[in-house]
Order: C-alpha cells, then structure tokens, then sequence
C-alpha cells in the first residue's frame, strides 16, 4: 500500500518540477480577442476597393499565418512544448503557404497561355444562350 503512494507521489513531484506554467484566463482572453479582431480586419477585405486586391491578397496570407502560430502557440500549447514540436508545424505552415502561393500563382501567371491550339478560355465572362420560347398551343376551333 505504501509503494503505490510513494509512486504516486514521485509521479506528482516529477510533474511539478517538469511543468510548465499555463497562461492565465485573463492571457487567454486577450489572445482570443486578437484573433477576434484579425478575423473582422480578414472579413472586412470583402469590401475593400478593387485597387487594393492586389494587397489584400498578401495581407490575408499574413494575417491567417499570424493567427495560425497565435492558436498553435496558445490554444495548442506549443509555446510551452518541445522545440521540436513547435519546428514541426512551422515546416507544416511554411509549405502550406508555399502550396496555396503556388496555387494562386497558377491563376495569375498561366491563365493565357498565348497559343491558339491550346484550349484558351475565353477572356470574358460567357453568356447563356437566350432563353427559348415554349411552343405555342394551338386550340383547333370547335367544329371541326
């Protein structure tokens, strides 16, 4: 009965020399209302002017990487984790944002590729054909 309560305790003290300390409420708070407001700022770039497309593009790829290194520093505890942990999801957000750059890029630079046997779309948006009338029912007069 005794070693189970020495092991219980060794394993106690071990935690507590080996913990970390968690941020406060107050910490999380503030945390969640920056992420609060990076995700207004992001949602607002809907209404910004056409001219600024071109900057909204590089802001929003900064600001989701912010929030992303905000909640795997906080919400995921990697701030108080192994380097090497925290190394992983940078690898893992680095290339994410390479892909997603990469794919974008395939929309800018390859859109016409300037020869005219190769399937060009159209630079302008397509038009529906107009619309058909319905066939006209033609009641025989009655007699007939």
């Amino acid at each position: 009965m005794t070693a189970v309560a020495d092991i219980h305790t060794t394993e106690g003290h071990d935690h507590a020399d080996h913990g970390h300390d968690h941020p406060s409420d107050a910490t999380y708070l503030k945390v969640a209302g920056v992420l609060g407001m990076l995700t207004a700022l992001e949602v607002s770039t809907y209404w910004w002017p056409n001219r600024l497309h071109k900057v909204t593009a590089v802001l929003l790829i900064v600001m989701m990487t912010i929030k992303f290194a905000t909640v795997a520093a906080y919400f995921m505890h990697l701030k108080f984790d192994a380097k090497v942990l925290r190394r992983v999801f940078v690898a893992g957000i680095v290339l994410a944002v390479g892909v997603y750059i990469a794919a974008l890029s395939a929309f800018v630079f390859w859109d016409n590729s300037g020869t005219a046997g190769f399937n060009n779309p159209p630079h302008h948006r397509v038009q529906p054909p107009p619309p058909t009338l319905p066939p006209v029912k033609t009641v025989a007069p009655a007699g007939h």
